[in-house]
């Protein structure tokens, strides 16, 4: 137990710890990060009962087989829900006083999805055993990370855009945060549930390459962080949004499902 307990969390707190390293400027605080990983957890079962009641009330309306109750379950019932619990405990630092460079939404983004990752995969592992954790380490737990760097990019993004005064950017840039790691979400878990075993090694293969480009993603945003606000600019921007102020911020000098039963390769 002890053995298949570490093969299902290892590999979130691996990829946990290498974003984490890429925060050069500034050090989000260890309860933090661990708090938001927690909240991953809880998303799992909350996101797990309205997946099943989606899955029934699509099961209900649409035609059995049919492409479109594939793609409602998937995209919908699965992609949408996760990544929207994801979203959600996200969303809860936009106003943090710790929120205060760009790359900081992608420490708390992927806390977030690898907390998910790793309750999820403790059942998984638990009911499959150590092959299923090999392959969920390669593939479903990593997706769950790029789709955790890519929300946290763009929600970095559009709070810098936000703290300027850009409400329409911000806008654009959150709304990119929820809906791109809900299409490759999506299409990954639809593409393996198609029972096409090309269409299954596509998805595999673009799931490979969407780790590696998260992977490069999170070396250049650590590279190139910036802070949110310019020089006293906080206050304005906080007041501007309806948030308390809390004064000017200080900077240091520049320095991813909810379904049971083993699915090979599962899907997320």
């Amino acid at each position: 137990m002890n053995i298949l307990l570490a093969a299902a969390v290892l590999p979130a707190l691996v990829l946990l710890y290498y974003v984490y390293s890429k925060d050069k400027i500034e050090k989000e605080p260890i309860n933090l990060i661990v708090r938001l990983f927690v909240f991953g957890m809880v998303a799992g079962p909350l996101a797990a009962i309205v997946e099943n009641i989606a899955f029934a009330l699509f099961e209900t309306v649409l035609p059995p087989g049919s492409a479109i109750l594939l793609i409602c379950e998937y995209f919908i019932g699965v992609a949408c829900v996760e990544e929207g619990f994801k979203y959600f405990f996200l969303n809860r630092m936009r106003y943090n006083p710790e929120f205060n460079y760009v790359f900081d939404a992608v420490v708390y983004s992927v806390a977030v999805s690898l907390g998910f990752a790793a309750l999820e995969n403790i059942f998984y592992v638990f009911d499959g055993g150590l092959e299923v954790a090999a392959v969920r380490a390669i593939f479903s737990v990593p997706g769950h990370a790029a789709d955790g760097v890519i929300m946290g990019c763009f929600y970095g993004l559009a709070r810098k855009q936000e703290s300027l005064g850009n409400k329409s950017e911000s806008k654009r840039l959150y709304l990119l945060a929820f809906l791109l790691p809900v299409i490759e979400h999506g299409f990954y878990d639809a593409a393996l549930s198609a029972e096409n075993d090309m269409l299954a090694a596509i998805s595999m293969l673009f799931q490979l390459a969407f780790v590696v480009f998260a992977m490069v993603l999170v070396n250049r945003l650590s590279k190139k962080d910036e802070p949110l606000y310019q020089s006293g600019f906080n206050q304005a921007s906080q007041q501007q949004y309806g948030q308390p102020a809390q004064g000017p911020v200080q900077y240091p000098q520049q320095q991813q499902n909810g379904q049971s039963g083993q699915q090979f390769p599962p899907n997320r």
